[in-house]
């Protein structure tokens, strides 16, 4: 099915797969993204992928909108929707104490689970990062159980340290930088998703699939200690 793509003022382009159901849709997005990337024109500066669409940065000095939107529609003819592989395979130690898990027994009650069983779900549970957003390195992850989707919080949280792992609806996610946040927060990774002393200031990628493995208090402060 061939995408809409529609101007972002006078220097982007987004092109969404609206039509396509959730799962086909990022697949389309994540081939596209990667052909794209491998064969950008002269004058296509980034491509953001998004969940159903993808946003192509161009530089209007050098390429019009009919240039550019040609461009695209040209790739899109190369462009297969395949089955992605997981680009990595990432563990990610997360505490689940208390004094991190400011949610946890709430999330619990909301679905009639003990918080203990709230931990084992999360933690056994295989995610992909679909996108990253909201701020620097903040992943959005598919594959939280049905059982522990949540609607986010009535009222946010003025602040939510960096680490946080936290669900919101039907997703988990890891607050990368402290900022507000309206998720519910169920534990807290030692892990710096963003550092911009790194070549790579972002930890984690799109296609990445990612796997929570539980962490006592020490084990938390030795990590920490270590970096």
């Amino acid at each position: 099915m061939t995408p809409s793509i529609e101007p972002l003022g006078d220097s982007a382009a987004i092109v969404a797969w609206r039509l396509l159901d959730d799962a086909t849709a990022w697949q389309a997005v994540q081939s596209a993204t990667e052909y794209f990337d491998r064969n950008r024109s002269d004058g296509v500066l980034a491509i953001a992928p998004a969940f159903k669409s993808l946003t192509v940065y161009y530089d209007c000095e050098k390429l019009t909108w009919s240039e550019a939107e040609k461009w695209i529609l040209d790739s899109l003819r190369f462009v297969p929707i395949t089955q992605q592989t997981p680009r990595r395979q990432l563990d990610i130690p997360v505490c689940y104490a208390p004094e991190f898990a400011l949610d946890l027994t709430a999330v619990a009650a909301a679905h009639d689970l003990h918080p203990d069983e709230v931990i084992r779900l999360h933690a056994n549970a295989n995610y992909v990062v679909q996108m990253l957003g909201f701020s620097p390195g903040f992943p959005y992850l598919a594959g939280l159980p049905s059982q522990l989707h949540t609607p986010r919080r009535a009222s946010p949280r003025i602040q939510v340290p960096a680490g946080s792992v936290a669900i919101g609806g039907g997703q988990t996610g890891i607050y990368s930088c402290t900022s507000p946040g309206g998720w519910h927060i169920i534990g807290r990774t030692p892990v710096q998703l963003f550092n911009l002393q790194r070549d790579s200031p972002c930890l984690l990628q799109t296609g990445d699939a990612i796997r929570f493995v539980p962490i006592d208090r020490q084990q938390f402060a030795d990590y920490t200690e270590r970096t």
